[in-house]
């Protein structure tokens, strides 16, 4: 998941040496919550803002939210209007590194329980290089009782005057996306993202 971070602020937890932990907060606001391709707030602005706790042994634990109008709900009794996020995992780096990620997340929708979803994923880092993989037993959020999968590998590299770009590229796949009586999508899809990006005074900016 790409989160563009327009606001961004970080409270520390630590002791005298070393540091054991780390408490960071983050607040956002965009034109537009692209999540995979799709719009999730019908291309309207989306305000957003997260907390995680970072141990120093690479464990981690957070929470990240978002107001959302999603034509995934739309004309539904019950339309949600939050996403909330709740995450837990553990990242480190090898000695060569290579950094990796491995966790669980849970799409949580009061009001709209039937499209909450559990993903599992892992992510691997090499300099500016990166690859995740995402996999759900089903891909509720989209309304489909099958399985899925998001691949995704993407490359971040520095500009002069403290600018950088990122490309990004996704693909969903899966049997929520076969077309299928249970299935959401009649097909599998690519998503791209190309983003320039700087941090001034604290705050970064995302185009």
């Amino acid at each position: 998941m790409i989160k563009k971070a327009l606001l961004t602020g970080a409270l520390l937890v630590t002791t005298t040496s070393p540091v054991i932990a780390e408490l960071s907060g983050n607040v956002t606001l965009t034109t537009d919550y692209v999540f995979r391709g799709y719009s999730q707030t019908d291309n309207q602005i989306a305000l957003q803002g997260g907390l995680d706790y970072a141990h120093e042994s690479g464990f981690y634990i957070g929470t990240w939210a978002s107001n959302i109008d999603s034509n995934f709900f739309s004309g539904t009794a019950t339309d949600p209007q939050l996403e909330l996020d709740v995450y837990a995992g553990f990242s480190s780096e090898t000695s060569g590194g290579i950094g990796y990620d491995v966790g669980i997340l849970h799409y949580d929708y009061p009001g709209y329980s039937k499209s909450d979803t559990n993903e599992l994923y892992v992510s691997l880092s090499y300099e500016g290089f990166s690859a995740s993989l995402n996999y759900s037993d089903e891909l509720a959020f989209v309304g489909s009782t099958e399985s899925a999968y998001y691949v995704a590998g993407g490359y971040e590299f520095s500009l002069p005057q403290d600018f950088s770009v990122s490309v990004n590229v996704g693909y969903s796949g899966g049997d929520a996306f076969d077309g299928g009586t249970n299935a959401a999508f009649s097909d599998s899809y690519v998503d791209w993202n190309i983003a320039l990006s700087k941090s001034m005074g604290g705050v970064d900016f995302a185009l």
